[in-house]
């Protein structure tokens, strides 16, 4: 579908080519608007894009050729026609060098505007599907720029091609970097076409296909402005769900590590959706993440059945839904660290492997689907192993290990990502009795071999089975075994 302009300082002129133009009823045409000057036509442009401009050649101030001129910098692609009297020959011969592509003389008629129409419309198929035929060389400075961007060590200085095709684009000392991202693959006609509208809105700017779903973008400092003005506008406009990061200003020398931070900002989708600008104003939050999370980590790595329990693994989630953006990148970094210790330490090979970016997961659902098939694809291999725990057993295991603290159901539900409820019931059907009786039962089992050793008060006792002070020690001991420390102790010595 392609926009059409009509420039002509005649009203008449105007509509007349505008009438026609809808009889024609060509199904490639969008939309036609009309301007009485070269200087409205200019101020339309900066957001109107169409792809054929009809053009008078001589009008009151800007003329045909000067407009030509003045467009094709704003306008990619482009095809020109000039409407001209019969007198007009050598400014005709004047636009044909400054890239008219036809011309038609006045008044028109339907048949001549029909053949031209067509012929233009070809013209513009064919760029279509070769969109960067008429600036090659551009799309190859960028091609070249991202492609050693991507592989460029985070503190390596710039090669010396590196430098010449930044300074070529007019990026010297300081500039920003963008990544534009959809939330679906593109085909490589629409991507291109949008590097194009890139090159046609502004300048000293480098753009590149990083990836069927990306864009990057570099640009000289004094262009960020215009770029981060763009690049919210298009995101309202776009066809398809699009969201964008624009890192801050910094030394050329350091591009490529702010190339890796570009890429960290777009993981902000992640929390908010599509449809927007991230800059570093959005990333700020906590660094780090929870102990609970190391702790599921390290315990889920070494008894599977934490990873199988659906409560256990759903709790899990909703952890790294909490996480600031600088603590979720953290803990992703940390996760396919572990995961790799843990693969190698059982002898396992995962050959090929290479855990994506975090900034390619288009949503969180995604996030979570992909750290949930790696720990469930390692406890497949670990449950084979005989001497793994069920999670009721690993809670068994940390109570006769911490029976002298301050446990709670509570406590140990939050510690093991179950419900309290789920755990309490769970608890009872595998021992055969509620956690506070187990946990009772283990303390006076404790206090009873403790109670031998006569260098030991009763005070000191309690403490070391859990309990703050002697009283509420020896009322539980009574409960228990039907007397009180101290006469369970004289009889002991009897």
């Amino acid at each position: 579908m392609y926009n059409i302009l009509i420039v002509d300082d005649e009203y008449y002129i105007c509509e007349g080519l505008k009438a026609q133009l809808l009889l024609l009823a060509l199904p490639e045409i969008c939309e036609i608007h009309t301007c009485l000057s070269g200087e409205e036509a200019l101020l339309l442009c900066q957001t109107y894009k169409p792809q054929i401009v009809f053009t008078d050649i001589k009008m009151e101030g800007m003329d045909g050729i000067s407009l030509i001129h003045a467009l094709s910098r704003k306008l990619h692609p482009v095809q020109f026609i000039i409407l001209s009297g019969y007198d007009d020959f050598h400014y005709v011969r004047g636009a044909f060098q400054s890239g008219a592509a036809d011309y038609l003389l006045k008044p028109v008629l339907t048949e001549d505007l029909g053949k031209v129409l067509t012929s233009v419309i070809e013209s513009l198929s064919g760029h279509s599907r070769n969109p960067d035929g008429l600036r090659k060389q551009l799309f190859q400075l960028s091609a070249d720029v991202f492609r050693e961007l991507s592989v460029l060590p985070l503190d390596a200085s710039l090669s010396r091609p590196l430098t010449s095709a930044l300074d070529m684009a007019g990026i010297k000392e300081s500039c920003c970097i963008a990544v534009l991202v959809f939330s679906q693959s593109m085909s490589y006609e629409f991507l291109t076409r949008q590097i194009n509208l890139l090159f046609d809105s502004l300048e000293q700017i480098l753009a590149g296909i990083l990836t069927d779903k990306k864009i990057g973008i570099l640009c000289a400092v004094e262009a960020k402005d215009s770029l981060a003005a763009f690049l919210t506008a298009y995101i309202d406009s776009c066809c398809c769900p699009a969201a964008a990061s624009l890192t801050e200003s910094i030394p050329v020398s350091h591009i490529a590590r702010q190339f890796r931070r570009a890429h960290e900002l777009l993981c902000l989708r992640l929390f908010h959706g599509y449809n927007m600008l991230f800059s570093e104003a959005d990333a700020r939050g906590q660094q780090d993440f929870s102990p609970r999370l190391k702790h599921f980590m390290t315990s889920a790595l070494e008894n599977p059945s934490l990873i199988s329990n659906q409560t256990q693994r759903l709790t899990f989630l909703r952890e790294i839904r909490k996480l600031s953006l600088p603590a979720l990148i953290r803990f992703y970094n940390y996760f396919n660290s572990l995961m790799e210790v843990a693969v190698s330490d059982n002898g396992w090979t995962d050959p090929g492997y290479a855990a994506p970016p975090l900034s390619d997961f288009a949503s969180f659902k995604e996030l979570e689907e992909h750290l949930c098939r790696r720990l469930l694809a390692f406890a497949d291999k670990k449950s084979a192993h005989p001497c793994h725990l069920s999670s009721m057993e690993m809670v068994k295991k940390y109570i006769d290990a911490h029976y002298m603290e301050n446990l709670t159901l509570s406590s140990l539900a939050d510690r093991f990502f179950m419900s309290y409820s789920y755990l309490s019931k769970s608890f009872h059907k595998s021992f055969h009795m509620p956690f506070q009786q187990y946990l009772l039962m283990l303390r006076m089992e404790h206090a009873l071999e403790l109670l031998k050793d006569k260098s030991l008060s009763v005070q000191q006792i309690a403490t070391r089975v859990g309990y703050e002070n002697a009283f509420n020690f020896s009322r539980s001991f009574k409960a228990q075994y039907g007397v009180s420390p101290s006469h369970f102790r004289s009889r002991s010595r009897e």
